[in-house]
């Protein structure tokens, strides 16, 4: 097999629970990435990269490949996609009490990462029905939500379970149905990178990320994560 790397990008700030850790070298994707070169014998590793900088890095080769929506990723034109290898699920949570079933009854705060994109029955309630309070990162936004700055949020579903998990709190309590965005993410690696994309394809082709299972063997992330209210 043959004995190129692959280069992964991650966002340079973490991506909880999928990359994270000071050198990207924790995580759901880190983990399956490592099966994957121990199957495929090829070498893998994740390369810290703001992310408009991803083109720029793809371009002067100093990574190859990105997991992305097909949507956002970087140089299309020059990337094959393998996957989807997952769904990115965001979903509104709630404070206890105001569980809502419609997009349409959203009244109050609402906690949102200030860098994301949300959808358009989200954002045409906000600064009429919602007040929006951005947060710089998933830790940012849980410690507003739990110290009930905020009366919703939202988050990616598996992201939100694992800050459950390592918080000691029940994620079922704030859960809510209505899930804002669902995509498939992909792993996307360059069109020249011939036997990497032969071998990415024949390991995701059975291969079943098991985020469930996977969760809670995950090492905790950087920084404390509590669920106490302000005094």
């Amino acid at each position: 097999m043959s004995s190129q790397t692959l280069r992964i990008m991650g966002a340079d700030d973490g991506f909880l629970p999928f990359y994270y850790g000071k050198n990207l070298n924790k995580g759901i994707f880190v983990e399956v990435m490592n099966e994957f070169a121990l199957e495929a014998g090829i070498n893998t590793h994740f390369r810290p990269m703001a992310r408009k900088r991803l083109a720029w890095a793809l371009e002067h080769r100093l990574a190859n490949a990105v997991f992305a929506n097909l949507l956002w990723m970087p140089a299309p034109e020059q990337m094959h996609a393998v996957g989807p290898v997952f769904t990115w699920r965001d979903r509104v949570f709630a404070q206890p009490g105001q569980q809502s079933t419609s997009f349409d009854d959203l009244k109050g705060r609402i906690c949102l990462h200030k860098l994301f994109v949300y959808s358009d029955q989200l954002e045409r309630r906000i600064g009429t029905d919602l007040e929006r309070l951005d947060a710089y990162n998933a830790q940012h936004m849980l410690r507003m939500f739990m110290l009930k700055r905020c009366d919703f949020m939202i988050m990616n579903e598996v992201q939100f379970q694992f800050l459950a998990l390592h918080g000691n709190f029940d994620a079922t309590t704030y859960t809510t149905d209505l899930v804002d965005a669902e995509w498939p993410v992909y792993l996307g690696i360059l069109k020249n990178e011939a036997a990497l994309i032969e071998a990415a394809e024949a390991f995701f082709a059975t291969h079943r990320i098991d985020v469930r299972a996977m969760l809670p063997t995950l090492p905790p992330p950087d920084g404390s994560i509590s669920n106490q209210s302000e005094k």
